[in-house]
């Protein structure tokens, strides 16, 4: 049976699917709902037990070890000040030469943060990301996680075990790397990441969106679907309106697919699970069912489905009213 969605309320045309997991290769199906609105994705019954879902020693968000540094990488910090501040231009600019601005730089860039911005990354993991940004030069560093199995704290990197709707702190930059489709009630969700913005913030939220290449192509097997973690799925339209809804001005959007959308979907049309040992997850050498010149390949393809804005990830960065 349909039902309303989530995002826009429609309740007319709505078709359903049934989802296989394929991540962790559980053998489940789940009951998706396409939207005949807007557009967007919705699981329909909710497991009783998501954590299930979200293994430690499995899910690959948790897999990376956290190292302690006491303080920045110096080189890595002045590099990072020459290109998202244009300071240290003489040592900055030598050391820059042939580098590529990391993607975690870039979002740094894209929400004009500073090295001493207070940050959160919701949905976080083990909080390697963080790790990366504290390599950089940014050291007022939190993540929070409902899946992980307690808190820790290296140096000033916080993890703590909690959801969005246990934090009380506002910060200069909220950010949702691909968590926000995790979470149940997305409005409530905006609601919550506009209280704890402070008054000119920013946020940032990295999403698989609907409708687009990897869907076009690959339907229920599309990787972005995610089945049962992904709790919804917009569509570009709604997810503007979503964040528009909620009183954020929008300062940017763009795709980012990467080549992983095309091999994973592949590997799931085949019947290999995420993290099947054989998975290209693992055996990106010639143990592999892609090649070399494959990944280049589907990375190329991806480039150019973003530039065509049929990418089926976004990235929309997002700011508070001062």
């Amino acid at each position: 049976m349909t039902t309303p969605c989530i995002l826009c309320g429609n309740t007319n045309g709505n078709e359903l699917f049934q989802v296989k997991e394929l991540q962790l290769g559980l053998d489940e199906y789940f009951e998706y709902q396409l939207c005949g609105a807007c557009g967007s994705m919705q699981l329909q019954d909710v497991p009783g037990n998501l954590g299930k879902y979200y293994p430690n020693e499995d899910y690959y968000s948790f897999k990376l070890d956290m190292q302690h540094r006491s303080k920045p990488d110096a080189l890595r910090k002045i590099k990072t000040e020459y290109l998202l501040f244009g300071k240290n231009k003489l040592v900055g600019g030598w050391l820059s030469i042939g580098y590529k601005l990391p993607e975690q730089l870039q979002w740094m860039k894209d929400v004009g943060a500073k090295f001493g911005d207070a940050i959160l990354d919701i949905g976080t993991g083990n909080g390697s990301l963080l790790l990366r940004l504290f390599q950089f030069g940014f050291t007022n560093l939190t993540g929070i996680d409902p899946f992980i199995d307690e808190s820790h704290t290296y140096g000033s990197i916080r993890i703590l075990k909690k959801d969005i709707y246990e934090v009380s702190e506002q910060y200069d930059v909220v950010m949702m790397h691909h968590s926000l489709e995790h979470m149940f009630e997305p409005k409530k969700v905006l609601a919550q990441a506009m209280n704890i913005t402070k008054p000119g913030g920013s946020v940032m939220i990295r999403i698989p969106v609907m409708g687009n290449y990897g869907w076009q192509k690959y339907g229920v097997f599309w990787c972005g679907i995610d089945a049962p973690r992904h709790i919804f799925i917009p569509s570009a339209h709604q997810l503007r309106k979503l964040a528009t809804d909620a009183g954020f001005a929008i300062e940017k959007f763009y795709y980012d697919s990467s080549d992983y959308l095309i091999w994973s979907s592949e590997q799931y049309m085949k019947g290999m699970p995420l993290h099947d040992p054989k998975s290209h997850m693992f055996n990106k050498d010639n143990s592999s069912m892609f090649s070399k010149e494959d990944i280049h390949r589907f990375r190329e393809l991806m480039k150019t489905e973003n530039e065509k804005g049929n990418g089926d990830t976004a990235v929309i960065c997002l700011r508070k009213p001062a």
